[in-house]
């Protein structure tokens, strides 16, 4: 019942573009606060994941073969101004299929920028654009190998820090548009995060990252929802460091999948 091929080509595809479409999770940098201006932040995040099954039409778990995937994400922000964040990604990542040949090269590429709407007291609104752009796929688009396409992806951020038993913490919530080429389905997104400072410098996160992939022509439409919970702990003013797991709990016509992250954190 969960093996006919429209199952099955609907995860093969959704796994081919697993870094560009349902690329796993990243860490939380700013969320919906700008960098002061002048000031930096570079995170660099490796990561694995795996999955043995995934979550049918019907959103029950059903079997498909294995897939794997191993990557290196690079993500810097700068302040322009006080207001406006300058922002820009790459990643370098592996995977690795049962049925077919693995794949290693640049995965998504994005640069964009983020800009403070409001701010009053602890809460605070922002806007973000990105356009996002990698290498077409020939198993998706065979006339297009070796070419680039793109996406832009209109986010709206906002954030709150308060106190919870006494200790710092904020959460984070965000909401995104991402228009996708002509091979790939435009995505509905959405963001939580909870942080928490049990110590000055320990950050405890528990985030959640959700996706629904439009239906198009040629594409079934999809969901996934992931949670992650993860920690980072600042070495020096500067320097921090970050480990946690993830794993997708629910979705349809997508990856059961989950990973480990550890990342670097410079401030500059």
């Amino acid at each position: 019942m969960y093996r006919t091929p429209g199952f099955r080509d609907v995860l093969r595809t959704l796994a081919v573009v697993a870094c560009f479409q349902l690329l796993g999770v990243t860490p939380a940098a700013a969320g919906a606060w700008t960098l002061g201006q002048g000031e930096g932040l570079a995170i660099v995040t490796v990561g694995g994941s795996e999955a043995r099954g995934a979550f049918a039409d019907n959103r029950r778990r059903a079997p498909v073969s294995g897939f794997r995937k191993a990557e290196i994400q690079v993500l810097a922000e700068y302040g322009i101004t006080d207001r406006f964040t300058l922002r820009g990604r790459t990643e370098l990542r592996h995977l690795s299929f049962e049925t077919q040949d693995d794949e290693t090269g640049l995965g998504v590429s994005e640069i964009g920028g983020r800009f403070r709407l409001l701010q009053r007291g602890g809460f605070v609104a922002s806007a973000e654009a990105n356009l996002r752009i990698a290498e077409a796929d020939p198993a998706l688009d065979p006339g297009g190998a070796g070419l680039l396409v793109g996406e832009i992806e209109g986010r709206l951020l906002a954030g709150y820090g308060f106190t919870l038993a006494g200790l710092p913490a904020y959460v984070d919530a965000q909401g995104a548009y991402r228009a996708a080429g002509a091979t790939s389905a435009d995505e509905v997104r959405g963001d939580l995060t909870l942080g928490l400072r049990p110590r000055p410098d320990l950050l405890v996160l528990a985030q959640s990252f959700s996706v629904v992939g439009l239906p198009t022509d040629g594409l079934e439409g999809y969901d996934q929802h992931k949670l992650q919970l993860s920690a980072v702990y600042d070495l020096t003013p500067a320097v921090a460091v970050q480990a946690g797991g993830w794993g997708a709990v629910a979705g349809r016509n997508a990856l059961d999948e989950r990973g480990l992250i550890a990342a670097l954190w410079l401030k500059f």
